[in-house]
């Protein structure tokens, strides 16, 4: 069976947390499902390098306070560009950069329905440039917005051949006052977004053990975060 010249024959992959009604079921099938496929594809293109040659199961954790209010205008848009920003910043100073951005899933609704997105690869050092800055974060929200359906069916497109067997994003974005649940332990890197009693933006960031450079890395994310969140909008 099959749509748009492509096959199904996958077994049926879930998100973390999530169920399936019979409803979702016969939509993994439907048309416009299937043509959300290339898109999908396109953000999953290049695959990105291995934060580690062979990950470890143990995992690291630390807690930081971001100098941005919880009800800051755009925040998810600006703490995503922010961290594609430290992600390439870091991988940069490490030999291992790219130009063609940072694969990142997120679930920042807390659904479960996690979806990647590709955040630019714009160095650190940069935004203190306010139009680059604000640029970057349009940019962002663009990449956000463009995702077909919300980003809910893309579960159900890597059933698709095209999609089942290309490695995922490597870190985790989410909205999540919780602890971990050990489908979160399949990143190398978790942060969960919270807030603290003052009203700023706190982030729970869990790694896999091995992971060098890791204090480096968070502090590059809370530099550029205090450049973008001064940023027009």
């Amino acid at each position: 069976m099959g749509f748009l010249g492509v096959t199904v024959f996958a077994p049926l992959k879930l998100a973390h947390r999530e169920t399936i009604s019979p409803a979702q079921l016969g939509r993994t099938f439907c048309t416009e499902v299937a043509e959300q496929v290339p898109y999908w594809v396109a953000v999953l293109t290049p695959a990105e390098r291995p934060l580690q040659v062979t990950p470890s199961p143990l995992r690291e954790r630390t807690t930081v306070t971001l100098p941005v209010p919880a009800n800051t205008h755009r925040l998810d848009a600006r703490l995503l560009a922010a961290l594609g920003s430290a992600v390439s910043t870091w991988q940069r100073e490490n030999r291992r950069g790219s130009s063609s951005g940072v694969l990142v899933d997120i679930d920042v609704d807390d659904t479960g329905f996690v979806h990647p997105v590709r955040l630019p690869a714009v160095p650190v050092d940069a935004l203190t440039e306010s139009a680059r800055a604000s640029y970057l974060v349009d940019d962002v929200c663009r990449r956000l917005d463009s995702a077909p359906h919300g980003g809910r069916d893309y579960p159900l497109t890597r059933n698709y051949p095209a999609l089942a067997c290309r490695p995922g994003a490597q870190i985790l974005f989410r909205h999540d006052a919780r602890e971990s649940d050990p489908s979160h332990d399949e990143y190398a890197i978790d942060i969960a977004i919270g807030e603290t009693e003052s009203g700023l933006v706190s982030a729970r960031v869990a790694w896999s053990v091995g992971i060098e450079g890791m204090d480096e890395l968070v502090r590059l994310w809370a530099a550029a975060t205090t450049e973008l969140t001064a940023a027009p909008s």
